[in-house]
């Protein structure tokens, strides 16, 4: 299934959100805006997400390693999933470098 970039950024945002709601089941934070999404097409999008924020970390970590620079994983995240928000990526950056960093 076609997903919308709204759509995508909003699955984004909650499956990686910090606090109480950390790590948890997406399913019915995200009907609250989209009701009509059914179980399958949230996991769908939480694999998804799952995957562009592994990318991101991924990326934060070979920045670590000197493979390229800080300011080049916003971008490179934007490339690869061209839907991806400038807030969520740059988040996603900063969350990732902070564990590349522990």
């Amino acid at each position: 299934m076609e997903f919308d970039e709204q759509l995508l950024n909003k699955a984004l945002e909650l499956a990686t959100e910090w606090g109480e709601n950390f790590r948890q089941p997406i399913h019915d934070r995200i009907r609250r805006t989209y009701p009509g999404l059914s179980d399958a097409e949230i996991d769908q999008l939480t694999t998804i997400a799952r995957r562009v924020e592994s990318r991101i970390y991924a990326l934060a970590e070979d920045e670590m390693a000197g493979k390229l620079v800080e300011r080049e994983i916003v971008p490179m995240s934007q490339r690869e999933f061209v839907w991806l928000s400038d807030s969520n990526a740059s988040r996603l950056k900063n969350i990732g470098m902070y564990y590349a960093r522990r």
